[in-house]
């Protein structure tokens, strides 16, 4: 990373100035040789092959690191792991199972610190004041991942479901005057052998006997009748299945429910092979994995404040436009101030200038400007 390049405010105001409609960017003068005789290492040209044949052999990449043993023996592991855990602890102690769950959730960067680690991931995600929370100044994935698992409302059922029997979570599917519907079903057992439901936290009427489950929906009609729809079917190996009637009619339709978090376990995996991927196109060119996932995520970045409340954001953004990385210890209103008084954060819903940005960010870290000076 090249920290210690200074660059005018003037040069910047040129490289980033518009050029007609499109905003563009000239790189031109980042592909002359240095003064010093020291040949850069990146240019325009291998910087947008690069990044050209990382976005258009992503699927074939996917592929082959899918296909690295190393890769299978490690999702293998944390698939064993999470289906036999019985608290998150079980998880993050194995480090492998701890490694593969956090890289896929953008947390590898505090992959050794555990004590974080279940804090974060245990927080309450509407808690204001929660470790995730609090985090997420430094890296909105650590409440992107309290949202998205929920582990203090779900508890592991969000990465590996715990069905049994007719019990635990579905996510159930039918249709209600034409409009499909889905929801959370939750059946828990109760003590007696008996059993009790709840639909989107709502309490319903349920029968449970053997693999036959029947249950009982009130709902209000588009004429703001009270309704009930009747509920009945069965435990098979893919979930629950029946047919649903409403009452006042003949006609019955289908309803289904399959676990509720069923792809827990694939969403983590993959999204440790996009991850791994992301590493090899760094081997290849170092940065070029980030490049290539700012590009996909820019669009999300809408002010600057966004900007520095993500690891790669602020990473890319201070890089490529040489902004000191000791602005981190300032005030927000000052780290603020440095990023838009260099570039316009709403020009980042334009694909085109994300793409100048990335092309800017591999070339200021690998060099390609080597010899410039203020």
């Amino acid at each position: 990373m090249i920290s210690a390049m200074t660059i005018s405010s003037a040069m910047f105001s040129a490289l980033f100035s518009s050029s007609g409609s499109t905003g563009s960017v000239d790189f031109s003068f980042l592909t002359k040789s240095s003064t010093s005789g020291t040949a850069s290492t990146a240019n325009i040209g291998s910087v947008k092959s690069a990044l050209v044949s990382a976005e258009k052999n992503k699927a074939k990449q996917l592929a082959q690191v899918a296909k690295d043993p190393q890769i299978q023996k490690d999702l293998a592991r944390y698939e064993k792991v999470v289906k036999s855990a019985r608290t998150i602890d079980d998880v993050l102690n194995d480090p492998v199972a701890r490694t593969v769950l956090m890289t896929a959730n953008g947390l590898k960067a505090d992959i050794n610190n555990i004590a974080l680690a279940k804090k974060g991931m245990t927080s309450d995600p509407t808690d204001a004041k929660s470790v995730a929370a609090k985090m997420s100044s430094i890296n909105g994935a650590w409440l992107g991942f309290a949202r998205a698992y929920n582990l203090s409302e779900y508890g592991l059922d969000a990465l590996s479901p715990r069905q049994d029997g007719a019990a635990g979570r579905w996510r159930i599917a039918f249709e209600r005057e034409g409009e499909p519907i889905e929801a959370m079903l939750e059946i828990r057992k109760v003590r007696g052998g008996g059993y009790q439901a709840q639909v989107d936290g709502v309490t319903v009427p349920v029968t449970v006997n053997g693999s036959s489950v029947s249950l009982n929906l009130l709902w209000r009609d588009s004429a703001d009748e009270l309704r009930t729809s009747s509920l009945a079917g069965a435990l098979g190996k893919d979930g629950l299945t029946g047919t649903l009637t409403n009452d006042g009619e003949t006609s019955k339709s289908d309803w289904s429910a399959a676990p509720y978090f069923k792809d827990a376990i694939k969403n983590v995996s993959q999204n440790y092979i996009a991850e791994k991927r992301l590493d090899m196109l760094d081997q290849q060119m170092p940065g070029l994995g980030s490049a290539v996932l700012f590009k996909d995520m820019a669009k999300d970045l809408e002010d600057a404040v966004d900007i520095l409340g993500s690891p790669l954001g602020r990473e890319i953004i201070t890089t490529a436009f040489n902004i000191p990385k000791q602005i981190a210890v300032q005030s927000m209103s000052a780290q603020v101030k440095a990023i838009t008084q260099r570039m316009d954060p709403a020009k980042l819903q334009n694909g085109h200038f994300v793409d100048q940005i990335a092309q800017r960010y591999l070339i200021m870290l690998n060099g390609g400007s080597g010899g410039l000076t203020a």
